[in-house]
């Protein structure tokens, strides 16, 4: 398992606890992102590659342009799929390779696909069963955080 080479989220549910605001029209206006997760994130990138692989192509696409992360966007549980497979292709993985940080139903084919997947706690049981392992954190509250220590300190990550 000490052969992680690259880790892939979600960012709702995952960075956020999953809400957000819209106006009547539908358009999202804001998120409220955890900071502590960024700090997170650049301490994985230090010996893992990291992207972020979402159905939101507004506001987390430009949080990501903004911190310098990469970022991939699908538009249902099918698209999101085949993005996964092109970002292990890119980045020259298979899926043992890879953890792959769940949130969403849309994430199922995804979890299918990687064996280590994670979900945070508030991801429900029809993920949690699904998935190899779960958070103790909601999301929203430090899970790239618990991520980071994972890949840190088993034998999931870091030789």
């Amino acid at each position: 398992m000490s052969n992680i080479k690259l880790v892939v989220s979600e960012i709702d549910g995952v960075i956020t606890n999953g809400e957000r605001a819209e106006d009547e029209m539908g358009h999202v206006l804001y998120k409220t992102y955890q900071s502590k997760d960024f700090s997170a994130i650049n301490e994985i990138k230090k010996n893992f590659k990291f992207a972020f692989l979402s159905d939101d192509n507004g506001i987390s696409y430009n949080m990501c342009r903004r911190k310098n992360i990469p970022f991939y966007w699908a538009k249902n549980a099918q698209d999101k799929y085949d993005k996964l497979i092109e970002i292990l292709k890119r980045y020259q993985c298979v899926p043992d390779e890879v953890v792959y940080v769940a949130s969403k139903v849309s994430d199922e084919k995804c979890i299918q696909l990687i064996p280590k997947s994670i979900c945070p706690d508030d991801a429900g049981e029809y993920l949690k069963q699904k998935c190899w392992a779960s958070f103790i954190a909601s999301g929203g509250k430090g899970i790239l955080g618990e991520l980071l220590y994972l890949l840190k300190n088993s034998d999931l990550g870091c030789e």
